[in-house]
């Protein structure tokens, strides 16, 4: 029912196979055939993913048919390089500029665009201007950001050329 409000999207989180996906979307496939079957005035909004498992950032065409992608920095990086981010002995490899972390962003944002599906980052990376540039280079264009790194992040854009 919110969808018909605003701007509503659904994400859902840690999905590494398509038939997850297809199970979280069937639920709500059913509650809005119920909703209409009582009446009741709604609409199914778009539903995307986290990309945050290495399974679907390595393959996301298994997940063409999604909304949008959201690249989840933080959780993709740590498995990429398992690494857990509160560990301090192995945090030294947490790196959103890793080449293997940035080559799966790449890959995903390229299917992205090549699919037409919304490919967007959230996490700490969106907001640090050391990666920042590299996420643009890596075809990205859409960063999410906390308010407090902001005006460092528009200045890290405006210093990239593409």
């Amino acid at each position: 029912r919110a969808a018909l409000h605003g701007n509503l999207k659904v994400m859902f989180p840690m999905v590494a196979l398509w038939d997850e996906y297809q199970r979280a979307a069937a639920l709500f496939a059913e509650e809005q055939a119920a909703l209409a079957a009582r009446g009741v005035a709604q609409k199914m909004p778009p539903l995307g993913i986290m990309v945050e498992v290495p399974s679907v950032a390595i393959a996301p065409e298994a997940f063409a048919e999604v909304a949008f992608f959201s690249i989840g920095s933080n959780d993709l990086t740590q498995y990429v390089m398992a690494a857990a981010r509160d560990n301090a002995s192995v945090a030294h490899l947490n790196s959103i500029r890793h080449p293997a972390v940035l080559r799966l962003i790449a890959s995903v944002a390229a299917f992205g665009r090549a699919q037409k599906i919304p490919v967007s980052l959230c996490g700490d990376a969106g907001g640090d201007p050391a990666a920042i540039p590299a996420l643009i280079e890596a075809g990205l264009r859409d960063l999410s950001v906390v308010p407090a790194q902001l005006a460092m992040a528009k200045a890290a854009i405006a210093d990239v050329s593409i």
